[in-house]
């Protein structure tokens, strides 16, 4: 059987799910991953990973990507879609294949993308609402559109199956939890040196480092961080954020504010290759996931906690969406937007290393049996079951 995923954009982020699926399931199906490319090429961290096929189209200006959309459906060609997100570019190409083709479709649920319209729009004045109304009608097929969001979420109850990402959203529509998680064969703290890895990044041995990996946004609290380090004034304390986009305007705004408040105990690193994650993950003493309490937040789960995770890493996070729940007994959780209770519990967890230590291997316990690979394998594959009992073939 072969198992075609729709990503809604193959230039960015959000390919990052799609990316996760397809290689659990390249475990026991032929899998492929199909979508439009908005920007330059395939999503970074990804593009040197030859074991997965791309389908793609590069998509034009103006109108054009409602007919390009036609010949991305033309060329997927799996027993099986799963479209990861409800919107246009993935579940729409979906629901078309599946009206045309007659082929099983699975819509995948990561993130509330409702949350983030509404966190988008909440503060516009009245006219420019209204103008990102009309342009959102007039450029449907954008993944930010409003529209877009708002009708393709309508829509998923056309799908034949329903899988999410989290508890938010399962209570909302349904289905079944698969969990972001990762493959804790290769993130594994026992294949790497923290000393050396400072050594070769030219960090000082001495020093702690309290470390962020993933995409900036607004929401996900870095200016909290920032100042909660800042509020702490330990010299010895360096704060490493890895994952910057600096094509983006907010990347560069969060440098020149984090470097104007710690100068020197700041380190910025840019997009990094699935492959190097573990290798950075490793220098940290900390990881801190400081998301904010919004629209955007409620219905998302960052999945660097399950890096982190299963790296055996000491972390501190905010009361937000899973958080409190992934981290029972294994973690740090406090209120979120409260830079001075965010400092405490980095220094208190800095002061305290027997127990950091010991709470980091609970966290690596607890994502082998829950969130790695191996355990989501066995939901996925229960799901797909199904459809090879329908072509026959298996009794």
């Amino acid at each position: 059987m072969k198992i075609s995923i729709i990503s809604p954009d193959l230039s960015e982020n959000c390919l990052g799910r799609a990316y996760l699926l397809a290689k659990i399931l390249q475990r026991q199906y032929e899998v492929e991953i199909a979508g439009p490319i908005y920007g330059t090429g395939i999503w970074q961290p990804v593009a040197n990973d030859k074991s997965i096929i791309y389908k793609s189209v590069k998509m034009c200006k103006g109108l054009k990507p409602y007919w390009q959309t036609l010949e991305l459906v033309k060329r997927i060609d799996g027993d099986v879609l799963y479209a990861s997100k409800p919107v246009f570019s993935s579940f729409g190409v979906g629901l078309i294949k599946k009206a045309s083709k007659k082929k099983p479709l699975i819509i995948d649920v990561d993130d509330w993308q409702m949350g983030f319209m509404k966190e988008n729009h909440k503060n516009l004045p009245t006219l420019s609402y209204i103008k990102s109304l009309v342009l959102s009608a007039l450029l449907f097929f954008k993944i930010k559109s409003f529209w877009n969001n708002l009708f393709f979420e309508k829509l998923i109850g056309l799908a034949d199956e329903t899988v999410v990402s989290n508890t938010f959203l399962k209570e909302k529509f349904g289905g079944t939890l698969v969990w972001h998680g990762r493959d804790t064969r290769v993130f594994d703290p026992q294949r790497f040196n923290k000393d050396q890895i400072k050594a070769k990044y030219r960090i000082e041995k001495k020093k702690k480092i309290v470390m962020f990996f993933g995409s900036p946004r607004p929401y996900k609290g870095l200016e909290d961080l920032i100042k909660a380090v800042h509020m702490g004034k330990n010299r010895e304390i360096v704060l490493i954020v890895v994952g910057f986009d600096f094509k983006k305007q907010y990347s560069a705004n969060l440098v020149k504010f984090a470097k104007k408040m710690l100068n020197k105990n700041f380190i910025e690193f840019g997009l990094q290759p699935y492959h190097k994650v573990p290798e950075f993950l490793a220098m940290a003493d900390i990881v801190v996931i400081p998301q904010k309490r919004t629209f955007a937040t409620i219905g998302q789960l960052p999945a660097k906690v399950f890096d982190a995770m299963a790296m055996a890493k000491p972390i501190v996070a905010t009361a937000v969406s899973d958080l409190p729940k992934i981290l029972y007994g294994c973690g740090w959780v406090v209120e979120p937007g409260n830079p001075e209770m965010l400092q405490n519990s980095i220094q208190y967890t800095l002061d305290n290393h027997k127990e950091a230590e010991e709470m980091g291997l609970k966290a690596r316990k607890k994502c082998i049996e829950n969130y790695s690979w191996d355990a989501l394998e066995k939901v996925l594959v229960e799901i797909f079951r199904n459809y090879i009992r329908k072509k026959g073939k298996i009794s």
